[in-house]
This record gives C-alpha cells, sequence and structure tokens, in this order.
C-alpha cells in the first residue's frame, strides 16, 4: 500500500454548478467567442495617456440580445470576453504607474489609497512573473479600497456614511450607483457578485488554487482600477495630491501596529528556553543551510493539512516571509490557504455530529460559504472558528433515527478539540476577537498598508525583529497544524504497518516550535483578558491596602487653649505611620466636632434618617457612614455566594481575592480557586465561551476594572498632592479639611472598589464553571446546557454597577475635586446596592 499523503489527488473545490458557470465561456463554438471579441467594446487609451472604455456602449453590449449567436450568450460569457481583451491590451499597451507624469489625470490616480503597490501588480501579471493570482487576490483589494474611498467621497456629508463597507454592500450602495456608469457598476457586478462570477470570493475564501486562475481577470481588474479615478473630483494640486494619499495611508490598519499586544506564557521556560523564545520560527529557519531549509519548507507545504494544489503557492509564501522579509505577501497567498485547509478540517471532525454534507468543503451556488471569519453572519453560514457548528437538523435525526425537532440548533465545533491548542489560540486572536487584529478581514477589504508589498530580492532582508508580531504567530500557528497532520499521519501509518519517510526536523527548529506551543495563550480572548484584568486589578489593589493601613492608622489628641488649659475645640489627628522630613509623624488639626462626627458615623451601625431632625440634609460623614453599612451586608452575601456554588460537582468552593479578611494573606490565593482556569482541562472549553454563556458583558466588566484601577490610584495620588501641600506649608484651610475628609473616606472608597471587583470576579468563576461544564459533557452527541446561572441578571447588574463606579472617579480629581462629587458617588452607590438588579444577581441572605 503507498503511504498515505500519496493516495489523494487533486479536486476541485468547486461545485460542478459553480464550475459550469465559470468556464461556461470555453464551452462556446470558437465562431461564437470570434463573434463576441468583434463586437464588444474596447480598451483605449486616449491622447492623455489615460486608459478608458466607452462604459454606454458596454452596457448596450451586455443587454441586447444575441440574436446573431447559435449559442445562448450570457452577461458572463461577454465579461470573459472583456476581460481576454484586458489582456492584450495590457501586453499591447504600457500602462505607466509613475506618480512623476504631469498630466492632472494622472495625479488624480496618485490619490488612490494603494497607488504604490499599483506598480507591484502590473509587475506580477508579466509571463516573466507569472503570479496571475497573486496579481488578482492583490488587485481586487485595491479596487475595493478604491471603490469605497469613492463612495466616501461622494456620500452625502449631512447623512451617516457606513464604514468599511463591504465590496457586496458598495456595489448596492446608491452613492455609489450616481458616482459611476451604470455600465461600469453592472461589470462589477458581474465580476464579483454571487449573482455572476463572485471571483473576489472565490479567491479570497481558498476554494480555487493559482492553476485554475486565468490571467485575464487580473488584468481586467487593475484596468478597471486604473479608469476609476476619472469618476473622483475635480484635479488637485500634484502636492495636494500626495497629502490625500497620505492622509489615507496614516489612516490605513498597519500590520506592525499590534507588537507587544500579544501575550506569551514564559513563567514555566527555564533561563535557556526563555532566551530561546525572543527568536521566532523565521529567524531560526534563515540560520539554516539553504538545502536544509528548502527540505523544512516542502515537508510542511506537502502535509496532509494542505490542501491539494495549494503545496507551490504556500512554498513561495514562506519563501517570501524567510529570504525577503515580506510578510505581506506571506498573508496574501497564505491566508485563502489557511481558511481552506481549516474548511476541510473543520467538515471533516464535525461532519457526523452537525450532520454536514460533503458538499461543505466546495463554493456552491446560492448558498452561503463557510468562512474563517464574519461571525456576524453565522447566522447565515458556518463560521469555521466559532465555537458552535450550525446543524443540519434533518441529516443528524436521520443518522440517530431520532426526530428533527429533537435536535439542537448547533452543537461543539470539534476544531477546538482538535487542533493544537497554540494554534487554535493564535487563529481566534488574529481572526475572531474583536479586540485583536482581524487579520484576514483587515487585508482582503483593503484597509491594510501595502506600502512594502514585494519588497525587491535584492533589497537588504530585514532582521526578524522587524517583522510584526501577527505575521510571525501566524507563521508559527500554519506550521503547528501542519506538523500536527504529519505526526497523525506517521501514527496511522505505524497503526497500518506502512513504511513513511521519517524525516525529522533539525533541532533548533523542533525546539522553536515547542517552545511556541508551550508559551502561546490566548491574547484577546474576552475571559483571558478578564482573568489578566483581575491579575492586575489584584495588585493595585494590594499596593492601595498596604498605603491604606498607614493612613487609618491613627491617634486623636485634644488641643488645649489657651494658658488657663481650656479644650480650644481642635482636636490633632496624628499619624503614627507617615512621617515628616523631620522623622516626626505627620499630623493635621481640625475642628472636635468635625472628627467626632465622622468616628461615629464609620463605628455606629444601623444609621437611618430618623436620626437626622426633619428636612435636614445628611452631612457626608452620615452618607459614607451608611455606605459602610450597606457594604458590611452586601460583602456578607457575595463571601457566601463564593462559597455556595451552582455546580459544587464540578468545581471547588472558593473566597474572593478582594474580600479577602486582611490576616489571610491574599498574595498566596492568586485568584483564588482562579489560579488554574488558564490551564488543564478546561482551557479549551473556556476559548468556546461566547455571549450566550455569559460573556456577553465582558467589554462591560473590562471597563468595570479598568475603572477601579484608575480610581484606586487617583485616590492615592489626591491624597498624596494634600499631604504635599500640608508639608510644604502651602496648604489652606480647604485643602486641609479636603485630605481629613479623603481619610475618613479613604477605607469605604476602597471597600467599594474592591466589593465592584468582586462582582466581577464572581462572574469569571461563574463562566469557569460553564467551561467546566462544558468539558464534563464534550462527548456528549447532543449540546449540553451551559448559559451561566443567572445570566441576564449577572448582565444587568455589570451595566448598572459601570454606571455606578465611574462616578467614583469624579471623587479621585485633584484638590479642587468639589465636595458635591463625593456625595453624587456616595448615592449612586446605595442605590446601586439597594436596585433590584443586584438583588437578583445576589439574593439576600434568608
Amino acid at each position: 500500500m503507498a503511504p498515505m499523503s500519496q493516495v489523494p489527488g487533486y479536486r476541485p473545490s468547486l461545485s460542478f454548478a459553480v464550475h459550469d458557470k465559470l468556464y461556461s465561456y470555453w464551452r462556446l463554438p470558437s465562431s461564437v467567442r470570434s463573434s463576441l471579441q468583434q463586437t464588444i467594446p474596447l480598451f483605449f487609451s486616449d491622447v492623455k495617456g489615460v486608459v478608458a472604455v466607452d462604459w454606454n456602449s458596454w452596457l448596450s453590449f451586455v443587454d441586447v440580445n444575441c440574436q446573431n449567436f447559435e449559442n445562448s450568450v450570457n452577461e458572463i460569457d461577454k465579461t470573459w470576453t472583456l476581460a481576454l481583451y484586458a489582456e492584450k491590451f495590457l501586453a499591447l499597451v504600457s500602462v505607466q504607474f509613475d506618480p512623476d507624469r504631469h498630466h492632472s489625470s494622472w495625479r488624480r490616480l496618485c490619490e488612490l489609497t494603494h497607488f504604490k503597490a499599483l506598480k507591484s501588480v502590473a509587475m506580477m501579471l508579466t509571463d516573466d512573473s507569472g503570479e496571475f493570482f497573486m496579481a488578482f487576490t492583490i488587485g481586487v483589494t485595491i479596487l475595493e479600497k478604491a471603490l469605497y474611498d469613492l463612495y466616501d467621497k461622494k456620500s452625502n456629508p449631512v447623512k451617516s456614511r457606513k464604514k468599511n463597507m463591504i465590496l457586496r454592500d458598495l456595489l448596492h450602495s446608491d452613492t455609489l450607483a450616481d458616482a459611476v456608469p451604470e455600465g461600469l457598476l453592472h461589470l462589477l457586478k458581474v465580476l464579483f457578485l454571487p449573482s455572476g462570477l463572485n471571483l473576489r470570493n472565490l479567491v479570497w475564501h481558498g476554494f480555487m488554487i493559482p492553476a485554475e486562475f486565468p490571467k485575464c481577470f487580473g488584468c481586467l481588474t487593475l484596468l478597471l482600477i486604473t479608469v476609476l479615478f476619472v469618476f473622483s473630483d475635480e484635479v488637485q494640486a500634484r502636492n495636494t495630491s500626495e497629502t490625500v494619499r497620505g492622509k489615507h495611508a496614516a489612516e490605513l490598519f498597519r500590520i506592525g501596529s499590534f507588537n507587544g499586544k500579544f501575550v506569551t506564557n514564559t513563567s514555566k521556560l527555564s533561563k535557556e528556553e526563555d532566551d530561546r523564545r525572543q527568536l521566532y520560527l523565521a529567524a531560526v529557519l534563515r540560520q539554516e543551510p539553504p538545502t536544509v531549509r528548502d527540505e523544512i519548507i516542502r515537508r510542511w507545504t506537502s502535509a496532509t493539512f494542505v490542501p491539494k494544489g495549494r503545496s507551490n503557492l504556500l512554498r513561495r509564501a514562506i519563501d517570501a516571509l524567510v529570504e525577503q522579509g515580506d510578510e505581506l505577501w506571506f498573508l496574501f497567498a497564505a491566508l485563502p490557504v489557511l481558511e481552506h485547509a481549516l474548511r476541510i478540517q473543520f467538515l471533516h471532525v464535525n461532519q457526523e455530529r452537525a450532520g454536514l454534507l460533503d458538499a461543505y468543503s466546495l463554493a456552491q451556488v446560492d448558498e452561503y460559504y463557510s468562512t474563517l471569519d464574519g461571525f456576524g453572519q453565522r447566522d447565515k453560514h458556518q463560521v469555521l472558528l466559532h465555537p458552535g457548528v450550525l446543524v443540519q437538523a434533518e441529516n443528524v435525526a436521520n443518522a440517530n433515527g431520532e426526530n428533527s425537532n429533537d435536535c439542537y440548533d448547533s452543537v461543539a465545533n470539534a476544531l477546538y478539540e482538535q487542533l493544537p491548542f497554540a494554534s487554535l489560540s493564535a487563529l481566534l486572536d488574529l481572526f475572531m476577537m474583536s479586540s485583536g487584529p482581524n487579520l484576514r478581514a483587515k487585508l482582503c477589504h483593503g484597509e491594510a498598508n501595502l506600502t512594502n508589498l514585494l519588497r525587491s530580492s535584492h533589497v537588504e532582508a530585514l532582521a526578524p525583529a522587524k517583522l510584526s508580531s501577527a505575521t510571525l504567530l501566524l507563521f508559527e500557528a500554519f506550521v503547528l497544524l501542519c506538523e500536527s497532520s504529519i505526526e497523525s499521519s506517521s501514527v496511522a501509518c505505524a497503526v497500518m504497518a506502512i513504511d513513511v519517510d521519517k524525516d525529522s526536523l533539525p533541532p533548533a527548529v523542533r525546539c522553536q516550535l515547542q517552545v511556541f506551543g508551550e508559551t502561546t495563550t490566548c491574547s484577546f480572548h474576552p475571559f483571558y483578558q478578564l482573568y489578566r484584568a483581575l491579575s492586575a486589578a489584584h495588585s493595585v489593589a494590594s499596593a492601595f491596602a498596604a498605603f491604606r493601613a498607614k493612613w487609618t492608622d491613627f491617634d486623636l489628641y485634644d488641643v488645649d487653649g489657651d494658658e488657663t488649659r481650656q479644650q480650644s475645640g481642635l482636636t490633632q489627628v496624628q499619624f503614627a505611620a507617615i512621617k515628616t522630613t523631620d522623622g516626626l509623624p505627620f499630623t493635621l488639626v481640625e475642628k472636635s466636632d468635625r472628627v467626632t462626627e465622622f468616628i461615629a458615623a464609620l463605628c455606629t451601625k444601623d444609621k437611618s434618617t430618623s436620626e437626622l431632625p426633619a428636612g435636614k440634609k445628611k452631612s457626608f460623614a452620615h452618607l459614607i457612614g451608611q455606605l459602610n453599612d450597606e457594604l458590611d451586608t452586601f460583602s456578607v452575601q457575595i463571601c457566601h455566594d463564593f462559597t455556595r456554588n451552582d455546580r459544587p460537582d464540578l468545581v471547588k468552593s472558593c473566597c474572593s481575592i478582594f474580600l479577602t479578611p486582611a490576616e489571610i494573606d491574599s498574595t498566596a490565593l492568586s485568584l483564588s480557586g482562579a489560579v488554574n482556569l488558564l490551564e488543564g482541562s478546561v482551557k479549551r472549553n473556556l476559548l468556546a465561551l461566547s455571549d450566550q454563556e455569559g460573556l456577553g458583558v465582558a467589554a462591560c466588566m473590562m471597563e468595570i476594572i479598568a475603572c477601579c484601577q484608575r480610581s484606586l490610584e487617583m485616590f492615592r495620588s489626591r491624597i498624596e498632592q494634600f499631604q504635599q501641600l500640608v508639608v510644604t506649608g502651602k496648604a489652606r484651610t480647604k485643602h486641609r479639611r479636603s485630605l481629613l475628609t479623603s481619610i475618613f473616606f479613604l477605607p469605604v472608597f476602597e471597600r467599594m472598589q474592591m466589593v465592584s471587583l468582586s462582582i466581577v470576579e464572581r462572574h469569571v468563576l461563574r463562566l469557569r464553571d460553564v467551561a467546566a461544564d462544558m468539558a464534563a459533557c464534550i462527548h456528549s452527541q447532543k449540546k449540553a446546557i451551559v448559559t451561566c446561572p443567572r445570566v441576564v441578571q449577572v448582565e444587568q447588574v455589570q451595566c448598572k454597577l459601570l454606571q455606578c463606579i465611574t462616578s467614583f472617579e469624579g471623587c479621585t480629581g485633584s484638590y479642587e475635586a468639589s465636595q458635591k462629587s463625593n456625595e453624587q458617588a456616595v448615592h449612586r452607590a446605595l442605590q446601586f446596592l439597594n436596585s433590584k438588579a443586584l438583588k437578583a444577581a445576589f439574593p439576600p441572605l434568608q
């Protein structure tokens, strides 16, 4: 028996209907094709050197009933005819992309956002280069951005315009319909909409390979870019054109903008391994001899994970990245390959559980494609990296002998169980997370900067450190997927007693992949972000607790009056732990009745409005005393909620790290039961958490955490500012009074922040419980019910908490901050602690 890697042959990823529609032109008799070529409106170069076409004639040509032809000729056939002529036109006419040309029409072309990349695309379309597939992949991206810029320029400023519309929506917009000739718009729709050739989607979603893609459509796309600028606004001066292009370039996404934002888990690495992590796989490959490097790349590109017909494209992509440092060439070539590879794997691992048909691996007519991302339309199509797979209920019911009404709408995506964890984490970060780079969408919709596209091989290759973290992460994730499939094939062959080539990787390369697998974690998944944010907030809270302890440890002394030793009505507040420059305790003097009021308010329980005379407004001391009592009550409730798990069979009970008694070493708790949240058996299920499992308010919770951190840091800074004014003798009476008020407010202020953080922490632990439940049910054929307990109530309380806690930032400004801000914050806190939303999420103890 031959090795497994040699058994399958190439099979197109286009359904018969799509293939028939795409290549119907070539089934026409040669006489019909010749007649079309003789009657079609042609591209021409006018006296100014500007490429043009008579769009009215083109529209008439498309609309005419071809009665003179023996066979039926449709608009797709006519579009093929125009594309083939575009190829001839470019071969005969040298289209210049020279920014130094003086004619005003060319200055408009220079305003195109990606103008500098046009020359590279034109070079790729030459026979010497032969990169026709790549020319179209990049060219259609440039065209889409040019169309959006035209739409943006022509939109009525009064009306709200959509930002970064995708190509399909652009072609249906009234604004663009008014801006370009009807014939041009019709041609664009035939080329790029699903009702026509749908070329952009077929290429970018990985259904076509370079050998299947004709050169002529790349040529036509390039010419359409050059004719589009004619419909721009009036000609700008040359320097103005450069300014416009510079403005557009400044707004573009830069792949390197996420450098430093990716998180790695290096805590378990040795010093030698940590040093090695500073390198990247691309750098390690460069250090290998060329023959060894070529063999390594051949190993990866021939892996079973890589779909047939795409190995050569992937090899050239890796060569461009490793040898020339051309990450954009790598991304444009590798992303369609990766998407289709994942699509095939998605079908393989989910086919039985979700009832998917074999046709899911093919591009279909009148069917949404399964795509790498685009989860905003998940109700319409499968999203390969979404945690859930839409079920074809009828197929599942037939397979299981069940009624289709008993089947669930979705089941767990088995890719989350099968892919290497490091690769899965990286792919989710790069393509699916709202706070991540959204890499594929940025590139294919023309939103990325293409300045460094196709660097010359004569230019000194960039050092690996110059390559973006996103590109390097994608490369290593892709390679690990290839290696994983190679190892799986080797195991299968060993079981079947098949001899396989056991080429091994060089030690440095294998070690680098091992380090990547051990250190890569998810950087932008909301749960992981919440976990890290809570850890950072705990560090800030611990530092603030140490700061607060010094200021709340004070002694009170009556200040004597005149020589008769009568009481002056003043009290000295002495802080033993706070020293002045001469080593003496820091002291403040305040009216005794005011000090007594604060002490009484904070020490007396069950204060009520009945203690106040009718109509008298509560003092600030009374308000913070009341808030302190409410916090006492709620702290008991939430601490009990921490110990009362909703799933005690899955997770041990725990306590909040933010409400830990002072006598317990809270640093040893380190997020208590959550310390192992990012490790072990539930880590894949954590990645599968989504909005319906209770992650819908993650952004709200992140802002609560950030707000609490800012408030703690700024409140501390405010007290230190007051202290400095007193020490330097610059303090006025209002400054001393504000300082003392802040000191009495300090413990209550801190408790409010800690309670807020504990509410977020509790929800994070509930999400961990959900992930544990998912892990326990992962082998079930039916989707487990894994919603977060009281998810609706929890989401409501998080939103109300954010409104409340932001008001406390008003208490932390400079010493000019008004007393009114403090009172408003306390009032809002009291309202929140007595709200129905909080009681629903955390029911009072019986």
